[in-house]
């Protein structure tokens, strides 16, 4: 593909492929938090979590909001010549906060019943996003460290690259060129230095932002440097067969599940990342080849839409706590694949009756106020590790 091309494709007012992968994402998480859960009580070859590594699915995710966030502030800067920061965050806020918040009021309900047990510390640190920071003692919410990661990313990246960007491009692309290229190269040694040597320290948690910052760089790397033409030169390289990275993905899945943290977090979590980009540049400009069609076709589109909610709410029909929430009566509720179709009509009664109508409201109040930012759709989902603690 040529540089004008690919040019073309990233200025395109939706991103083809991107709900497709957010359906692939959500898919592999969960499908490791269905084997956690076989595995309980039968044993499964590591093999199997390597190859439905929910971790990559969560990558996936960062990856996708990196990309997709950078790129439409770099066109919002280029239209306007700035950057609404006011407006970024509201329209971050009404996508994200209604669902959650209804999900975290409907397990305080299962609380005031006596089904579940309500722990202050979770509930304020989900509803404030500093849960990858907090030890999560309740099993329904244990997942959101992966959101309080995202809404991390969503307060610092806006204001960096604005920063950057108050130089004239191309200097200021340059600039946030090299903060999310310096983060790419010192996270390894961040994740070795906090899991070895910072123990009995918050640095040591494994699911904060501090061991995941890089994943959510590969994307913005990515849109800021996706038609540069020795970029493009690399990237014509790594994808001159297009089953090589996600070949190289599955590779290093498979070693992330035989020697765990010391295979990610020195080298997994990198090459996982600069394949995961590569392959999900390669998806987007490649929407009529046959892997593009599958992506976009209505189905998998459609659980793309909804992998927001099916991720808020897989964990309590998945997880093996829950026989307290559901009772052995209702067994089918968390046994596959009817937990799979409870996730899956939950999610649609969330996104119908509550992301819908909040984001009509949102692109009504946008348009009163006058915020004509193109962040209408294309909206990034989220965030499962194969480690101890699920995603």
């Amino acid at each position: 593909m040529s540089v004008e091309t690919a040019r073309a494709v990233a200025a395109s007012h939706r991103i083809p492929s991107l709900d497709g992968l957010r359906a692939l994402s959500i898919f592999l998480v969960l499908a490791l938090h269905s084997l956690q859960r076989v595995d309980f009580t039968h044993h499964v070859p590591w093999i199997w979590f390597g190859i439905f590594n929910g971790g990559t699915g969560v990558f996936i995710f960062f990856v996708i909001s990196g990309y997709l966030i950078t790129s439409l502030l770099l066109r919002e800067h280029e239209k306007s010549g700035s950057i609404s920061l006011r407006g970024f965050y509201f329209r971050r806020a009404m996508r994200i906060l209604p669902p959650l918040y209804l999900y975290v009021g409907v397990l305080l309900l299962l609380g005031w019943a006596g089904k579940l047990a309500i722990y202050k510390l979770d509930i304020i640190s989900a509803l404030f996003f500093f849960h990858d920071y907090a030890l999560s003692m309740m099993w329904s919410l244990e997942h959101f460290w992966t959101l309080s990661i995202e809404e991390q990313f969503y307060l610092i990246w806006p204001l960096l690259l604005l920063f950057c960007l108050r130089i004239p491009s191309p200097a200021g692309r340059w600039k946030a060129c090299k903060i999310a290229i310096a983060i790419i190269l010192l996270e390894p040694l961040v994740r070795v230095f906090s899991f070895t040597i910072a123990r009995h320290t918050v640095l040591h948690n494994s699911y904060s932002f501090h061991f995941h910052a890089d994943s959510l760089m590969f994307g913005c790397l990515l849109a800021l440097v996706q038609g540069a033409p020795a970029f493009e030169r690399i990237y014509a390289f790594a994808t001159k067969r297009w089953w090589i990275p996600p070949a190289v993905i599955l590779v290093s899945d498979c070693l992330s599940a035989r020697y765990q943290n010391y295979w990610d977090f020195p080298f997994g979590f990198s090459i996982c990342g600069i394949a995961i980009s590569f392959f999900l540049l390669w998806c987007v400009r490649n929407p009529s080849s046959n892997v593009g069609r599958i992506l976009n076709s209505r189905a998998v589109s459609h659980i793309g839409v909804l992998s927001y909610s099916i991720y808020i709410w897989q964990t309590l029909f998945l997880n093996k706590d829950n026989v307290t929430v559901f009772g052995p009566s209702l067994s089918l509720l968390y046994t596959f694949p009817f937990s799979w179709l409870a996730i899956l009509a939950a999610a649609e009664l969330s996104f119908n009756l509550v992301e819908q109508p909040s984001l009509r409201l949102r692109n009504h109040l946008a348009r009163r106020f006058g915020d004509n930012s193109e962040d209408r759709r294309n909206q990034p989902a989220l965030v499962s590790n194969t480690n101890s603690r699920s995603a």
